[in-house]
């Protein structure tokens, strides 16, 4: 379907911000570039998903969905991230999941685009496809460090310690937008408005045009090495 293009190309536009806050300005951004048509079938999948009489914000919600449901289950954890080694010394990484999140970016394609498939499993994979694309574009979501320290690996900076006010270690750092977003009181939620008011900045200072060489960039695979060359 078109609009799966169009929304993987807006949603891979993830400039430092990958909380919940982050994933909710990139996913305005991207639904504020749809077409009519394109709207309306999102809009339809949202709506089995989420119950608000404003479909924007439903569109925000599942972007956030997928972490949402970390405390329900861990079926889908390995999706977030893909762990390209980082390898420094003679420590040996073991072999990288299958079900990584460029894997699970494709199947979530797949399964949005499949008008046989019920409406309820095609929100749900909207919502993965949604949220992945924002994550793929996290550093730390794409590499591990392997060391003499972290033999077994660094779990994407988990468990490299920092000392910052705005995070205790490199992943939580990275997933705040390097600061972007921290508030020193802890309190991290933005009303609806706030994000709305920090798309329109975000598109006012990085018009389309700012990414015309990205645009051609349509591959999950090659969105997790920019990533991790990033890292």
């Amino acid at each position: 379907m078109r609009f799966i293009l169009t929304l993987t190309l807006f949603l891979s536009f993830s400039v430092f911000a990958w909380d919940s806050i982050g994933h909710r300005v990139i996913a305005q951004i991207a639904y504020d570039q749809l077409s009519a048509p394109a709207k309306k079938q999102v809009d339809a999948l949202t709506a089995t998903m989420f119950h608000s009489p404003y479909p924007s914000a439903r569109f925000l919600r599942a972007s956030t969905w997928p972490d949402q449901i970390k405390s329900q289950t861990t079926q889908y954890n390995t999706w977030h991230y893909i762990n390209l080694p980082f390898v420094k010394g003679d420590v040996k990484p073991p072999p990288l999941s299958a079900d990584n999140v460029v894997w699970a970016i494709a199947r979530a394609e797949k399964i949005v685009s499949d008008k046989a498939d019920t409406d309820a499993q095609r929100a749900k994979y909207l919502s993965f496809l949604i949220h992945f694309i924002g994550d793929i574009h996290q550093p730390l979501h794409c590499a591990e460090l392997y060391d003499d320290h972290f033999s077994h690996g660094d779990q994407g900076g988990n468990l490299y310690p920092i000392d910052s006010p705005m995070a205790n270690n490199l992943h939580v750092l990275w997933d705040r937008g390097l600061g972007l977003f921290f508030s020193p009181k802890g309190n991290y939620q933005f009303h609806y408005y706030q994000v709305q008011k920090i798309a329109l900045q975000w598109m006012h200072e990085y018009p389309r045009t700012f990414f015309a060489k990205q645009l051609q960039v349509q591959s999950p695979s090659l969105w997790a090495q920019e990533s991790y060359h990033i890292a």
